[in-house]
């Protein structure tokens, strides 16, 4: 009756929270409470008595201990590395910083509530209250926060892959501080803590030298067979129980055993997806659900608590969303993310969730918390998981995350490459145009000459791309970004036109080349070029490159009456996301004539939203007789200058010869020519 009332609830609550637009795992935590003596143990005690007996909840908590195991299992496998270092330095400072920030708060106003007040009457090792309030207000929920942007349709986004890379740099770090305080709090000395210390390490050590390489072996096992069996399904349950029963005695809790199990397991096979499906439903929808209920039953919010209680409560939220919000949010502005992109950060940076309420539960056990603080700290992580996605919603409005997803859509890219010093700029523009798109395709071509004798050969077996050098360091290159990347090679007579057919034939989004040739001996936008540009049936880019390192401010000239120069903001509204970049719109006008162009203006927040951020982009205006000067005098203080082609700047047509091409041949700055395509 308990687990079949528990099931029914969690359901109902969890469905009726999704539908007003809150996370489910929100409304299955409240239905936990709501089964326990703050609402049903109140309003009907008789019917609370006879489902939850006391001599029954001690079964309930047992099985609910069994859930938390197998879930922290999931949690370590959803754990994937790459993720620790996919955002690069950016994830690390706010990982830290989410976790420093808040710590210290909590820790100073525990401090001060135990002077203060009554709230922690009983507790006798109170260093470890302190360590145990930090991290409980440290903590994230990073399986929350991934739900969160899912719903807001933000997965894809800058902030959303930045979040999710630093909770799961706040998850490993959290869960490691909680194994500290729980060896500190059980350490009956410095001997003993020592110990409880070295055999962590040995744990871990046997973890990652041991279990890891039988998981892998197990795998290839599994790949032969293409399904698990019920043999080795018994034997990952029995690997789980056992690494928990290990943490257990060495005195770190259970659920780090599951955890650290979880995140050895081998990463991106069918073995692991197979495996976490068999798992995750069972354990998400019946086992968790049981754990709710246990905390629920142990939770009693007094409504009625007057105004002390609430102060506390209001105190402690405060605190907590102060510490995470503005730790999170302080990181990623010194990661030159906008005022915007770091409040939204440390919002999804504050969702505590399930992992709070796993935490509390573990503090309760060690007596390091009374129950009125958990009741406080259950209060706080409904409010903060709560929050989160209306919150996010009110920093991204529908209309920006519309626009978001519009320029998040899938984007895919021609790379042709001649020699291998320009695979690396070519693959790191690809990146930064396609890294924010949901499906991104980038296809590096190498065309080869046609020599008298291949006809004659062409019978005998042709050089595989990976033996060609270009594509062979655009292929490290690829590696180094972790860019998707395909290679094709062919003989060819004609390079304009194949590589325009290559582009038209796979239906790519835009052609990406180098251009290398002297500008005195062929103009940029001739010869092969300009046989991209009249058979391509896609955008063309040209890159030139002048020393590309890398880009933090972009130019984009700007005509709001060039279809072309309204690629060229699209693509640097690209390559700022990803690269973390300043865009300027450069607008020339005739002297005395220094007005706002209302039509630049609304295509620029059309590309950037209708808030625009000064440290994202900034429209500048400037007034000269001579577009071409203007452009090259403002391009010195870039890294990159993205223009499209047309007549104001010199580079309309084809075959224009080294007079049209002034821009191209005197700026010293790396430069993007793109045009874009009209049926």
């Amino acid at each position: 009756m308990q687990l079949a009332a528990i099931l029914a609830l969690s359901r109902v609550v969890g469905a009726l929270f999704k539908r007003i637009g809150l996370p489910q795992v929100v409304g299955e935590m409240a239905a936990g409470i709501m089964l326990g003596p703050t609402l049903l143990g109140l309003f009907w005690p008789e019917g609370y008595q006879f489902l939850f007996p006391p001599e029954s909840v001690g079964y309930l908590g047992s099985l609910s201990n069994l859930g938390i195991v197998f879930f922290l299992f999931l949690i370590g496998l959803e754990l994937d590395p790459k993720l620790l270092v996919s955002q690069g330095r950016s994830a690390l400072t706010i990982g830290i910083l989410s976790i420093l920030f808040p710590f210290s708060c909590a820790v100073i106003l525990t401090r001060w509530l135990t002077d203060n007040s009554t709230l922690f009457e009983g507790v006798e090792n109170l260093p470890a209250t302190l360590l145990f309030m930090g991290t409980a207000i440290a903590v994230t929920a990073f399986p929350v926060l991934a739900r969160v942007l899912v719903d807001t349709g933000m997965q894809h986004s800058r902030i959303g892959s930045i979040s999710i890379a630093a909770a799961a740099v706040n998850d490993v770090l959290s869960w490691c501080l909680l194994a500290g305080v729980i060896a500190y709090a059980q350490a009956a000395g410095i001997a003993q803590g020592l110990s409880t210390a070295g055999f962590t390490l040995v744990f871990i050590f046997i973890m990652y030298t041991v279990v890891k390489p039988f998981l892998r072996r197990l795998q290839n096992v599994y790949d032969r067979n293409t399904r698990p069996s019920s043999h080795v399904i018994a034997l990952i349950f029995f690997l789980i129980l056992a690494s928990a029963i290990a943490t257990e005695l060495i005195g770190i809790h259970a659920l780090f055993g599951a955890f650290v199990l979880g995140a050895v397991m081998p990463r991106g096979s069918n073995f692991v997806a197979t495996l976490a499906e068999k798992i995750e439903d069972f354990t998400v929808v019946f086992l968790l659900p049981v754990f709710f209920a246990y905390a629920g039953i142990n939770t009693y919010i007094d409504f009625s608590g007057g105004y002390e209680f609430w102060k506390y409560v209001g105190l402690i939220v405060a605190v907590a969303c102060v510490g995470k919000v503005g730790g999170a949010a302080l990181a990623a502005k010194l990661g030159r993310l906008s005022v915007r992109e770091s409040l939204g950060v440390g919002v999804l940076m504050n969702t505590h969730g399930l992992m709070e309420l796993v935490i509390l539960n573990v503090g309760r056990e060690l007596q390091v918390i009374s129950d009125r603080v958990y009741a406080m700290m259950v209060v706080m992580a409904l409010v903060t998981t709560a929050s989160a996605g209306p919150l996010l919603q009110l920093i991204y409005p529908r209309s920006r995350r519309e626009q978001q997803a519009a320029r998040h859509a899938g984007f895919s890219v021609l790379l042709p490459v001649s020699m291998p010093r320009t695979a690396v700029p070519l693959a790191e523009l690809a990146n930064h145009l396609t890294a924010s798109s949901k499906e991104r395709r980038i296809v590096g071509l190498y065309l080869r000459q046609q020599h008298f004798y291949d006809t004659i050969r062409s019978h005998l077996e042709e050089p595989q791309p990976e033996e060609i050098e270009p594509l062979q360091r655009l292929r490290e290159e690829a590696s180094r970004l972790r860019m998707p990347l395909e290679t094709l090679s062919f003989v060819s007579r004609d390079p304009g036109t194949d590589i325009a057919e290559t582009a038209n034939n796979q239906a790519l989004d835009m052609i990406l080349m180098g251009f290398h040739k002297p500008l005195i001996k062929q103009s940029i936008l001739g010869g092969t070029v300009n046989r991209v540009f009249s058979n391509a049936r896609c955008h063309v880019g040209v890159f030139v490159d002048r020393g590309f390192h890398g880009v933090r401010r972009v130019l984009v000239p700007f005509m709001a009456a060039s279809t072309h120069d309204q690629l060229a903001l699209e693509l640097a509204g690209r390559i700022g996301a990803s690269a973390n970049a300043r865009v300027t719109v450069l607008q020339v006008v005739e002297p005395g004539n220094g007005a706002e162009n209302g039509a630049t203006m609304e295509a620029v927040k059309k590309v950037f939203g209708e808030t625009l951020d000064p440290e994202v982009v900034s429209v500048k205006i400037v007034e000269d007789a001579s577009p071409v000067d203007a452009v090259l005098r403002e391009a010195a203080s870039h890294d990159l200058v993205v223009i499209g082609v047309a007549e104001k700047w010199g580079l309309e047509g084809g075959m224009l010869g080294f007079r049209g091409e002034r821009i191209a041949a005197e700026v010293a700055t790396s430069m993007l020519i793109v045009r874009r395509y009209e049926p």
